[in-house]
Formats: structure tokens, C-alpha cells, sequence
């Protein structure tokens, strides 16, 4: 029986915990992120690998920094033959990489070498790629840009946010985890080195990533509101009210004579808003501390008058 030790920590990682529990390679030490403060009370809650983890019996440790000797020692002792790595959101050293008899296989949401990084669901819809996918590799220090095992792909709907492609890739990633164990295992499923070209980065988004860039076409608008869907968020300001925007739909490409972010119509069919070319459609909109409205019920108790120009800050 192989022994694993899982390394996760958000709800994409979710789906791959549960296959290897469901498995032969049922994880003896899963690892996760500390507790964060989360919610108007900033109260500390686990991740959601920590609870999937914890409801299924398997003993759970938490890793802020792999600076904690005693951890790789108490790793060493466990006597993993993989490390299997979901959305961790820590880099591994390389004396932590030697620790796996095996392998130290990641699952990434991109079809490497494109998108490395953080963010790779989120910056694959904003640059408005109708493919994206999902790999596993062989870790090693430098950010992913390890051995390919193996990639599979998937379509990207013109209409869906990150939120539900991570989704999609979360369950696709798991099968290529299990697949990719069994590969390695029955001696088959050797890692090739990455492409030299096609090379790209999805760096950590910040909040402010998510400010609306109305200057561009309306399908590079929308494919941003939908890359920065459910976060870090896609708003703009109203007079300097926070406006966040949950839903968009371009309408054409067409030059308007007027600044984009000017409000060209409002209401019961949405929030029409100039870009640089075309227009975008605001079909559902949330006011700061308030909860999400379709667009006919946000103008009732927020007015959005034409003319007006969205954008800027507060």
C-alpha cells in the first residue's frame, strides 16, 4: 500500500482529497494551511481541506512555513512514498522534495507551460482562451515548471466565471491525480520536461485587480468581470459608492462617441455601459454591504443615472 501525504489547502483541492480517500492511496497525514480569520467577525475557520480531512478521520497537520524543522523531521518519519500537492500555497524546498520516495506530484489548473503561477483559472478567462486544462507534474523548486506527467483538456464557456471553471477543473484534476499515481506505479507514466515555448505567468491577484477596465473592447470587459468572478471581486465606483458587478454580457464592438464607463441606459434589462469599443450589460450588481440584486431590483434602490461616468475610486 502506497503511502501518501496530501498538501492542500481552498475548496479546489477538495475533489482530489476525496478521490485518494475513496482509493488505494488514501492519504496517512494531510496538510494544510493555519486557520484565518474569515467573515465580519474575523473569526478563525479551517480550510476546507483541514474539515473535509478531519470529517473523514484522517489525521490532519497545519504549515505556515517549512522553516519548522520539526515538521520535515516529522515528515521524514511518516515514510511517504508521494507527496501529492493541490492549491498548498506554500513552495517546496528542495530538501522537503527529497522527502517522497516516489514522486512529488502537483496538480495544476493550466495546460503548462501557460499560466505558471497563482491564478491560472482567473487569467485564462480574462485573456479569453476557449481552452485551458488541467496538469500534474513533477515538483520542483522553481515555480511550476516541472516534468509534465500528464494534461487534459478543457473547454472554457464564453458565459462562465472562475469560480465555476474551477469547479469543472477541480474534478477533472482529481481523476488526472489518481491516474497519474496509477501510472507511476505500474511503471509506465514517465515525466517529460516542459516546452520551452508558450511560456506565461498568473501571478497572485490583489484586490485592486478586480477595479472594471472600461477601455478596452466589451469582450475584453466581460472576459474580465467573469475572470475576476467570485474573486477578488469585478466592481467599479458610482460617484464614489462601491458597485460590484457579479454578471456582465457584452452587446457589440462598435466606437462609441462618449468615455468609456459612460452609462448608456438603465433598466429593467440591465446596466449598458460604454467601452473603449462596444458596450458592456450589467445584469446583476451588489452595493457595498449589501447582497446581490439582478439589475431591474439594484436600480429600484440604487439609481444609476445615464451620462454618468463609472469608474476611478473612492
Amino acid at each position: 500500500m502506497a503511502r501518501v501525504v496530501f498538501f492542500g489547502s481552498p475548496d479546489f483541492a477538495v475533489p482530489t482529497l476525496d478521490a485518494l480517500i475513496d482509493s488505494p492511496y488514501k492519504p496517512v497525514l494531510v496538510v494544510t494551511q493555519p486557520d484565518r480569520p474569515a467573515g465580519r467577525g474575523r473569526h478563525k475557520v479551517p480550510t476546507p481541506i483541514k474539515s473535509r480531512a478531519q470529517e473523514s478521520g484522517i489525521e490532519v497537520a497545519t504549515l505556515a512555513s517549512f522553516r519548522e524543522d520539526s515538521f520535515l523531521t516529522r515528515l521524514r518519519e511518516d515514510r511517504p512514498d508521494y507527496f501529492v500537492v493541490v492549491a498548498f500555497g506554500l513552495i517546496f524546498p528542495d530538501h522537503a522534495l527529497k522527502i517522497a520516495k516516489k514522486a512529488n506530484i502537483n496538480v495544476h489548473a493550466s495546460l503548462l507551460p501557460a499560466y505558471r503561477g497563482a491564478s491560472p483559472v482567473n487569467m485564462a478567462i480574462v485573456n479569453g482562451e476557449p481552452f485551458t486544462g488541467v496538469t500534474t507534474m513533477e515538483m520542483v523548486r522553481s515555480l511550476d515548471s516541472g516534468p509534465i506527467y500528464m494534461q487534459s483538456m478543457e473547454p472554457v464557456d464564453p458565459m462562465e466565471n472562475a469560480g465555476e471553471l474551477s469547479v469543472r477543473l477541480a474534478g477533472r484534476g482529481a481523476s488526472l491525480a489518481l491516474d497519474t499515481l496509477c501510472g507511476i506505479d505500474s511503471g509506465g507514466l514517465v515525466p517529460t520536461e516542459q516546452p520551452t515555448e508558450g511560456v506565461s505567468t498568473a501571478p497572485r491577484l490583489k484586490k485592486e485587480d478586480g477595479l472594471i477596465p472600461f477601455s478596452g473592447h466589451s469582450l475584453s470587459v466581460h472576459n474580465h468581470i467573469r475572470g475576476m468572478n467570485p474573486w477578488p471581486g469585478s466592481y467599479t465606483y458610482y460617484r464614489g459608492d462601491y458597485i460590484k458587478v457579479h454578471r456582465a454580457e457584452p452587446c457589440d464592438l462598435l466606437k462609441r462617441a462618449v468615455a468609456p464607463g459612460s452609462i448608456l441606459k438603465s433598466g429593467s434589462e440591465g446596466v449598458l455601459v460604454a467601452c473603449g469599443s462596444g458596450a458592456i450589460s450589467f445584469k446583476r450588481l451588489q452595493a457595498r454591504g449589501k447582497k446581490p440584486q439582478e439589475a431591474a431590483d439594484f436600480i429600484r434602490g440604487h439609481p444609476l443615472e445615464t451620462g454618468e461616468v463609472l469608474g476611478g475610486g473612492k
